[in-house]
């Protein structure tokens, strides 16, 4: 169960564009008490305040970094930040720990396959009655995703770079 829910959180984050850029992190970097937070990181962060003190100050200073960020969203993107932040609360560590690992297989893969399954589990989703916009992200932010013509394997053996040649 908690397997699944670390697969279903990481396909989640991958399906809604959310990945960003892998960075190094500094488990060394010291913590960041609640108190020091502007109320409006405070409130962005609410659904994790109680975890806060136990987080290591690396994830602490992603939180605070997404929490800034926030107010410059859109509204779709504000209601995914908040439901995420809000599974992620209720997760335990384990789950947690899962979910991380399990993000970071997905990132792995090539482009087509981070698509199928974003597709998979958009339908998945829909046909268990999920809450949430039954339409694809991509669509409800009217814009269009269509997924390589190509393999990569195919355009390097081309000698092209990934999106020409289509």
């Amino acid at each position: 169960m908690a397997r699944q829910a670390a697969l279903i959180l990481a396909a989640a984050a991958l399906a809604l564009g959310l990945a960003g850029p892998a960075r190094a992190y500094d488990p060394n970097k010291p913590q960041t008490p609640w108190s020091r937070l502007s109320p409006d990181e405070q409130r962005v962060l609410a659904p994790i305040a109680q975890d806060w003190e136990r987080l290591p100050g690396f994830q602490q200073e992603r939180l605070i970094s997404s929490a800034r960020k926030y107010p410059s969203l859109q509204p779709i993107q504000k209601e995914r930040y908040q439901q995420r932040i809000r599974e992620w609360a209720a997760m335990n560590p384990e789950q947690r720990r899962e979910a991380r690992e399990t993000f970071q297989g997905l990132r792995k893969l090539p482009p087509e396959r981070q698509h199928e399954l974003r597709e998979r589990w958009l339908r998945e989703r829909q046909s268990r009655g999920d809450a949430g916009p039954q339409q694809p992200l991509y669509e409800r932010q009217q814009r269009s995703y269509e997924p390589p013509q190509r393999s990569y394997e195919e355009n390097r053996a081309r000698g092209q770079r990934p999106g020409e040649g289509r």
